[in-house]
């Protein structure tokens, strides 16, 4: 199966880019590619759809 692809608007510049659902687990902080705000992952929805689509 592909990778799914997610699209994450920055809260600061927003600026869209795209990370992997597998790597988004909970806690999980990324970096915007724009201005360089980051942004903590909060609950287990990316990962969570990964595994339903998986099934």
């Amino acid at each position: 199966m592909a990778d799914i692809m997610i699209t994450i608007t920055c809260p600061v510049c927003e600026k869209e880019f795209k990370k992997k659902a597998k790597d988004l687990a909970d806690g999980t902080v990324v970096k915007c590619p724009g201005c360089g705000e980051q942004t903590t992952i909060k609950g287990t929805m990316f990962t969570d759809l990964v595994k339903n689509l998986e099934k």
